[in-house]
């Protein structure tokens, strides 16, 4: 069977990252060369140089840009280097996929 569309997946929000404890308020998100540093909030936005707001609104932000996909762009320190917060997204998921069988 092929995998179902990402499009098709369930919308995961940042903030139930934080609220099932995958990333404790305080953590330090980075994008993949280390040039920004966010920091992640109890309610589930970023905070940025004062700024504060979404994953993607800091990662385009950040970047300069008009959009940013938030989820791809920033990552959290791991075992092992940095792994993007879309994995921590993937690991909600696949709960949910269980919870729902």
């Amino acid at each position: 069977a092929l995998p179902p569309a990402k499009r098709s997946e369930p919308r995961v929000a940042f903030a139930s990252v934080v609220e099932m404890g995958l990333l404790a308020p305080g953590a330090a998100l980075t994008d993949e060369k280390r040039r920004y540093k966010a920091t992640v909030r109890a309610d589930g936005a970023l905070s940025l140089n004062q700024m504060v707001g979404s994953i993607h609104k800091m990662g385009a932000l950040a970047q300069g840009l008009p959009a940013c996909n938030g989820w791809t762009f920033w990552h959290y320190e791991a075992k092992g280097g940095l792994k993007p917060i879309d994995s921590l997204r993937a690991q909600i998921r696949a709960a949910m996929k269980d919870a729902a069988e």
